[in-house]
C-alpha cells in the first residue's frame, strides 16, 4: 500500500525522524507528534516571527502547505462547513469499494478520469482526528513547535506540526494531546 506524506508517522515502527539543518522544511505532519524528532536549525529564523502572531501563523501555514500534492483542489478553513461534492463522492466510493476485498479494476466501470480512479485507490491521506480518507479537500491546522511540550528542545527551529482534517468539525476539535 502506498503511504502519503500526510500519513507519515501513522506507522508504529517509525520511532525517529531526523531532518536537522533543513531550512526549507516548514511543517511536519501531526502524526509525528509522539515520535522522536530532530529538526534543529529547520525552517525560518525565530526573528522573522516577531510582530503580529496571527499574521505570522498565517504565513507559517501558507509556507507549510506549499508542498501539497496536485490532487488537493481545496484547502478549506474552519468557516467552510460544507465539504465539496467531489470530495463527498470520492469518500462514498472509497467506503463502498474499500470495504469489499476486491480490486477496483474488477468492478463495473466508473466514469471518472484515471487520475481520480488512482486517487480512489490511494487517498491523499487520512484525517488526523478521525482517520477518514481524504481525496481532494483538506482542512489544515497548525501547531507551532514553540507552543508544544517540545518547545524547549527545538529552540533553533520554527517548524510546526500540521494536522490535516477531513471537515471543519474535526479541525475545530483536533488537539495534539489526544
Amino acid at each position: 500500500m502506498s503511504a502519503r506524506v500526510s500519513d507519515l508517522g501513522r506507522s508504529r515502527e517509525l520511532q525517529f525522524v531526523f531532518v536537522d539543518n533543513n531550512v526549507d522544511l516548514k511543517g511536519l505532519p501531526s502524526y509525528l507528534y509522539n515520535k522522536v524528532i530532530g529538526c534543529s536549525g529547520c525552517g525560518v529564523s525565530s526573528h522573522s516571527l516577531e510582530g503580529d502572531l496571527g499574521e505570522a501563523l498565517g504565513e507559517a501555514l501558507s509556507e507549510a502547505l506549499v508542498g501539497l500534492p496536485a490532487e488537493v483542489k481545496v484547502v478549506a478553513s474552519g468557516t467552510d462547513n460544507v465539504v465539496p461534492l467531489e470530495e463527498l463522492a470520492m469518500r462514498t466510493l472509497h467506503r463502498i469499494y474499500h470495504h469489499r476485498p476486491t480490486d477496483l479494476s474488477l468492478l463495473p466501470p466508473i466514469t471518472l478520469p484515471k487520475s481520480l480512479l488512482d486517487l480512489l485507490q490511494f487517498p491523499l491521506g487520512h484525517c488526523h482526528r478521525c482517520s477518514q480518507a481524504m481525496f481532494t479537500t483538506i482542512y489544515p491546522k497548525l501547531f507551532p513547535l514553540r507552543d508544544t511540550a517540545l518547545a524547549g528542545v527545538h529552540r533553533r527551529t520554527t517548524v510546526s506540526f500540521v494536522a490535516y482534517c477531513c471537515s471543519s468539525h474535526c479541525l475545530r476539535t483536533f488537539d495534539l494531546q489526544g
